[in-house]
């Protein structure tokens, strides 16, 4: 079934959900509220999109501070591929989706690691990439360049981020 098709089922049937479509070259993007979506998760694994493929977010400061979560189904019966994805305000929270996919462990703490987001539900949430004892979360827009340099092999002389990155007075302000 193709992927409209199953939007459109969608609709028909859960008509107390609340999203936004998107169609962009024949690829379909559900925005939801971070409340529903998973009901829209269970949905769509129930019709043959069984295949969590990835796990992802988008640090935004602007227009609201927080992250985009980005979910990335994919039915391996037909080939069909869909995005769902919801927002998280900074500090918020989200339900953990690892009852539907066993593979939503790692990549939910992935994001909790780099971007700060909670799942409620989550069997071991804890980080995955940083060190312990790491304070912030690195992949949030807001999170302050370090300035310390990097040791490279062959006599390359590392370049500090203020050296390559152009820092506008409304940025220094943000970490003030």
């Amino acid at each position: 079934m193709k992927t409209f098709e199953v939007v459109e089922r969608l609709k028909e049937s859960q008509r107390d959900l609340s999203f936004k479509e998107f169609d962009f070259r024949d690829e379909i993007t559900l925005e939801v509220k971070s409340e529903q979506h998973l009901d829209v998760l269970s949905y769509f694994k129930k019709n043959g999109f069984e295949v969590l493929m990835d796990l992802t977010g988008v640090d935004y400061l602007e227009p609201e501070i927080g992250t985009k979560i980005v979910y990335l189904l994919h039915s391996p019966s037909d080939f069909q591929r869909i995005r769902i994805a919801l927002f998280v305000p900074r500090e918020g929270v989200v339900s953990s989706a690892t009852h539907l996919w066993e593979g939503a462990d790692w990549y939910e703490r992935e994001l909790y690691d780099l971007f700060g987001v909670h799942f409620e539900g989550h069997p071991d949430l804890k980080r995955i990439l940083m060190p312990d004892n790491w304070i912030g979360h690195p992949l949030q827009k807001d999170y302050p360049l370090t300035e310390e340099p990097v040791s490279f092999k062959h006599g390359v002389k590392p370049k500090v981020p203020s050296e390559i990155i152009h820092v506008t007075r409304k940025q220094k302000n943000i970490h003030e």
